[in-house]
């Protein structure tokens, strides 16, 4: 004799998940997992970039100040201004490190591509750019130093004066194209960049 099955325990027999929903379900479910990871990961990675981008501005600002001082040390025979930015060339060149080790782990860590990559790469070549631009700064404050040591007033005050503003402007700009991704900023610079070497090369026939 057939007994006939209750209708509610039917109803939850068919609601019970077969073999193939399950799968269906695990499957899902690591999608959503995997996607969350992935974007957690691009997150960090976004972050990681951006902290190269800030940390590297925040060297060009001290460099473009460093610049400033040096041509200011000089003209004006500030041998405290001089001292001061003798000490900055040190923190310049440690964050030159700091900076091209953040790029370096990047590089090993996310291995990015394309204009990420570009990205990374640009900014670990801008930071030995600007670490040089602190290097030429910090030469000029000693060559100030030595000038109020001997009492002499640089030759060619007014040629430095408006070459090191220029030089200054430059660095700025050149900044403000990085952060910006401005192309045609950029190529202001490098056109800027010549017509400096000129006046560079007409100050110095006229002072030899």
């Amino acid at each position: 004799m057939l007994l006939a099955r209750d209708p509610d325990e039917q109803k939850v027999g068919r609601a019970l998940p077969d073999k193939k929903d399950n799968e269906f379900l695990e499957g899902a479910i690591m999608d959503l997992t995997t996607d969350a990871h992935s974007h957690h990961i691009s997150q960090q990675f976004n972050d990681e970039l951006e902290h190269v981008k800030n940390h590297l501005l925040e060297m060009g600002g001290l460099v473009e100040r460093q610049v400033g001082d040096a041509i200011k040390a000089i003209i004006e025979a500030d041998s405290e201004l001089a001292v001061t930015v003798r000490a900055n060339d040190k923190r310049i060149n440690q964050m030159e490190i700091d900076i091209d080790e953040e790029c370096t782990r990047i590089i090993a860590r996310r291995q990015p591509a394309a204009s990420d990559l570009r990205l990374v790469i640009a900014a670990s070549k801008a930071v030995a750019d600007l670490e040089r631009i602190g290097d030429e700064s910090a030469k000029i404050a000693r060559l100030a130093m030595k000038l109020c040591e001997e009492g002499e007033a640089p030759r060619g005050y007014v040629e430095i004066r408006h070459i090191g503003d220029r030089v200054r402007r430059m660095t700025q700009q050149a900044l403000t194209a990085f952060a910006r991704l401005d192309v045609d900023t950029a190529l202001e610079v490098a056109q800027e960049d010549k017509d400096v070497d000129l006046e560079y090369e007409s100050v110095m026939r006229e002072m030899v």
